[in-house]
């Protein structure tokens, strides 16, 4: 599948329950796009089987972030909709099951945004972003830092042609 040719203006992070690895990596990737000067790219994130839906991120999620010095608490959770991906160029899903279920959530027209986040880790060599009560918190927060910043190097930082 081809990458976006232009810079997407809209990223939705996606995972199951959005209060763990969705709300960090719209945290991290917010973080990287404004360091790179792409403050203008919005960045959300919602999950896959959000209930009850509107609560700020796990405690330690906001914990492990902040020690990184990125700041979520202020974000609240909510379901992946249809309509997000009309409003949205790009839906980075953290794992199998986010990826298959945001397919299914999707109208056929627009399945070909979704793609994993994982796939742009440049340290390790990882299929998906791992759930943190089956590593820790600071493995997951290591994966979605390395894919972030990744995504960033690899799409929307400007290259010289060679």
């Amino acid at each position: 599948m081809a990458e976006p040719t232009t810079t997407p203006r809209h990223i939705l992070l996606v995972c199951i329950g959005n209060r763990v690895r969705s709300p960090m990596a719209q945290g991290f990737l917010r973080a990287e796009l404004d360091s790179a000067g792409l403050g203008h790219v919005q960045v959300d994130s919602a999950g896959t089987n959000v209930w009850p839906g509107n609560e700020a991120p796990e405690r330690e999620a906001i914990f492990e972030a902040a020690r990184a010095g990125i700041r979520i608490g202020h974000l609240r959770s909510r379901e992946l909709t249809a309509s997000d991906f009309d409003t949205h160029d790009l839906v980075l899903a953290m794992d199998w099951d986010s990826h298959a279920l945001a397919e299914a959530i999707a109208p056929a027209g627009q399945r070909h945004k979704i793609r994993h986040l994982a796939h742009y880790a440049r340290r390790d060599k990882i299929t998906t972003i791992p759930d943190p009560a089956a590593t820790g918190y600071d493995r997951t927060l290591a994966c979605i830092q390395d894919a972030c910043e990744g995504w960033v190097v690899n799409h929307l930082v400007r290259r010289p042609t060679r």
